[in-house]
């Protein structure tokens, strides 16, 4: 009859010893990856690609004036600055602290009064967070756009605008 006994008691602690530790360290494992998941395809995915696409347009102007500037072109909506702007905010509950204030920054400068800190802080913000989440998530990333924050299109300019 201990024998039993013994048993059922183990196996009733294996079972609670089972539950516990799927309950506080395998499923918020997973549901923290899947956060990071779904903020790199739903935000800073898209935003890589749109700011790569905005510097290389002016890839030969920012090398020429040595400023870290974003271009855009009429043609094609999603290149412009309001784009990218209403892309953000729509998007914005997958943003960190950082790039949130990176973004204010950036949208309340005046267009007339560009000021180069301001769009130079969204730019390596979002690179710097974007190969940071990759990096996190396990899949390929970049070490150098890591470190500065200056996407790999414009590689160029790095020496000067750190």
């Amino acid at each position: 009859m201990e024998i039993k006994f013994l048993t059922a008691i183990i196996s009733a602690l294996v079972a609670v010893f089972i539950a516990v530790l799927n309950h506080f360290i395998v499923t918020p494992y997973k549901e923290a990856k899947e956060r990071k998941r779904n903020r790199l395809k739903s935000l800073y995915a898209p935003l890589y690609g749109l700011i790569n696409v905005r510097t290389y347009i002016i890839k030969e102007f920012i090398i020429s004036k040595k400023k870290l500037m974003l271009g855009g072109v009429d043609t094609a909506e999603y290149y412009s600055k309001e784009y990218m702007e209403t892309f953000i905010l729509e998007n914005s509950g997958y943003a960190s602290n950082k790039l949130l204030n990176a973004w204010i920054e950036y949208v309340t400068q005046d267009i007339g009064d560009y000021e180069e800190e301001r769009t130079k802080n969204l730019v390596i913000t979002t690179v710097k967070e974007y190969n940071q989440l990759k990096k996190d998530l396990k899949y390929p990333y970049n070490q150098k756009e890591l470190e500065t924050g200056i996407p790999e299109c414009i590689k160029e300019v790095r020496d000067f605008i750190n």
